[in-house]
């Protein structure tokens, strides 16, 4: 999928641009993390159903679709969860391509978010899916898969691509299967980490951490993220993080996102992301004095794994 906006290769000339275009500090585009695949390799990401890449230009194209293409076949999940998932075939115009619609919607005054702590504002929602990818793309990532909002058979719910060819983290495990470089491996984790603390996301297993062939990480399942409690979770711990999601982090502008996520999160929502976005970068900032940068920042080049590495086990989300 190519991605929207254009790939800067530093913050020094995303300002240069957006200085000769006369935008704001705060509508910057972005510095994308992880800037090596060019648009033509990032395209090939999205298929349909005969594996064949998806003909669209931009990711607002392919939202498109998944808002107005017509469902010819419609299964659940069996192995979803508690939520029930369902997995759609839809059509527009001769393209084919499969997708996840998710209508869980429950919520209530207290719940449990995980190693005992008890969130009194419980909620499970579908409506999370898509703000959590345009929080993603607000910071330059591009490892949320596409996800906007509809209606199937008169029931609200959320859309997503379905990430074709993929494994879980939890087939990874199990058959013992090791990625190609660990160290890369691990930064992408440190990447799902520190976005996972940003939205307090505390369903966050091996089963919703897909792996493409080219080993990249991709994040699902957000019906349980962006918690009302305005402080991180305890684990696990941030002591690293990618040099350009740091520094998105910083410019997030906060009238920006409640402008595009209004339509998903409530005003305490927002409140809590932007407390948990400021202990995040103050974090990281007093690592970086204490430290030095060197010792906390790192860049995350992604790049195609080796032609023998992307035959990984078939999976999906």
């Amino acid at each position: 999928m190519r991605r929207t906006h254009p790939r800067f290769p530093s913050l020094f000339v995303a300002a240069m641009v957006a200085g000769a275009l006369g935008l704001r500090a705060e509508q910057q585009p972005p510095t994308p993390v992880g800037e090596a695949l060019t648009p033509d390799q990032a395209a090939h990401r999205w298929l349909d159903v005969d594996g064949k890449p998806l003909p669209f230009e931009t990711e607002d194209q392919l939202l498109d679709f998944l808002r107005t293409a017509n469902v010819v076949s419609d299964k659940t999940i069996t192995s979803g969860g508690i939520t029930m998932p369902r997995k759609l075939v839809i059509e527009k115009d001769g393209v084919r391509a499969n997708a996840i619609f998710r209508a869980v919607d429950e919520q209530k005054m207290q719940g449990n978010t995980g190693g005992g702590r008890a969130d009194l504002f419980f909620r499970d929602c579908y409506i999370f899916e898509p703000a959590a990818f345009e929080l993603s793309r607000m910071l330059g990532l591009d490892n949320v898969p596409p996800s906007t909002l509809r209606k199937v058979q008169n029931t609200k719910g959320s859309i997503q691509i379905w990430l074709e060819h993929a494994m879980t983290d939890e087939k990874k495990a199990k058959d013992n299967i090791q990625p190609p470089d660990d160290q890369q491996w691990q930064k992408q984790l440190q990447i799902m980490n520190v976005f996972d603390q940003l939205v307090f996301n505390t369903d966050r297993n091996k089963g919703n951490i897909l792996i493409d062939p080219n080993w990249k990480l991709w994040m699902i399942d957000h019906t349980r993220a962006f918690r009302r409690i305005p402080d991180l979770q305890r684990s696990p711990v941030l002591n690293v993080c990618e040099r350009n999601l740091y520094h998105n982090l910083q410019a997030l502008d906060e009238a920006a996102v409640r402008d595009r996520l209004k339509d998903y999160l409530t005003s305490y929502e927002f409140d809590a992301l932007f407390k948990r976005r400021k202990m995040i970068v103050d974090r990281y900032a007093k690592l970086i004095a204490d430290k030095g940068e060197d010792k906390v920042l790192y860049t995350w080049v992604e790049t195609p794994a080796p032609a023998a590495a992307t035959a990984a086990a078939p999976g999906s989300n």
